[in-house]
């Protein structure tokens, strides 16, 4: 019998440090790769909202550019300390494509975190998800959310892998037209 994982609209957070501020969230998005392509902050609180400059997310390339980024979105570190330089979440963007292509359980909950994290952000660029994507997208979170075999539950609610595929990648999409990267 599955545990109860995370509720599908709430980052996924693997630091239990409450007191810690800035968190350190990395994207992996190439299967080419080990570790994170991408990195933001997310500032610890009730919202948890990610860095944003001048309306768009920002996300850099290394973790030492952390400090960078919150000199660009004018947050003063004297409140919050110093950035994190050990990643407290990964966003799997490649493994969660893969499983869906390949497998038909998640044992570990990276699609669940994955979503959670696209939805998320894409709240917070305000830009409107088509209507089907939103549909498949909350539908297989809140699914996964109590249950690590998923491929029983696509085929009762008729839904193809590759709608959930094309779902997220628009969200990739959106969420990259509306940021800003540091290098």
């Amino acid at each position: 019998m599955s545990q109860l994982k995370k509720i599908a609209t709430t980052l996924q957070t693997a630091n239990q440090n409450q007191e810690k501020l800035l968190w350190l969230f990395g994207f992996r998005i190439d299967p080419e790769t080990e570790t994170p392509n991408l990195y933001t902050l997310i500032v610890y609180g009730e919202q948890e909202p990610p860095l944003v400059a001048g309306g768009q997310l920002v996300f850099f390339t290394r973790p030492e550019l952390a400090i960078n980024a919150l000199q660009l979105c004018d947050i003063n570190i004297s409140k919050l300390g110093t950035p994190p330089t050990q990643i407290d979440s990964i966003c799997d963007i490649a493994e969660t494509l893969y499983l869906l292509d390949a497998e038909d359980i998640d044992e570990s909950g990276i699609m669940l975190n994955c979503l959670n994290a696209l939805l998320n952000l894409i709240k917070v660029t305000l830009t409107p998800m088509p209507t089907e994507y939103k549909r498949v997208l909350y539908a297989f979170a809140d699914y996964l959310n109590i249950q690590e075999e998923f491929a029983s539950f696509l085929a009762e609610e008729d839904i193809q892998r590759s709608e959930i595929v094309n779902a997220i990648l628009w969200c990739v999409g959106a969420i990259t037209a509306k940021s800003r990267l540091l290098t």
